[in-house]
């Protein structure tokens, strides 16, 4: 933003402030940079139907990436498993091998 600003003052209802207001408190921001940034958007062509398709492509990436999470976090208890398993299988060897039969490995 370039140059001084000015103060402005407008009249809105009462539940158009409650909507700012719970907008505000949603995000942790204050009324006034709510209402500042709502203006600057409107100013600057940021029209409803672009801002929900910007929010719908965001939705998107967010689905893939826990998509993602979640094949992820089975790749790894399956190798989770597969080493526990291989472990068991080597103190059994291990066992075996020595002839210790406390069940604990030397």
């Amino acid at each position: 933003m370039t140059g001084k600003t000015r103060p402005i003052s407008i009249r809105l209802a009462a539940s158009e402030i409650e909507q700012i207001r719970a907008r505000a408190h949603a995000i942790s921001a204050n009324i006034t940079g709510v209402a500042r940034d709502l203006i600057r958007t409107g100013l600057a062509g940021g029209d409803n139907k672009a801002i929900a398709d910007r929010l719908m492509r965001i939705e998107r990436r967010i689905v893939a990436v826990e998509e993602q999470g979640q094949e992820t976090h089975a790749r790894v208890q399956s190798v989770d498993k597969a080493t526990r398993d291989l472990l068991a299988m080597f103190e059994a060897l291990l066992k075996a091998l020595t002839g210790d039969s406390s069940g604990r490995a030397a």
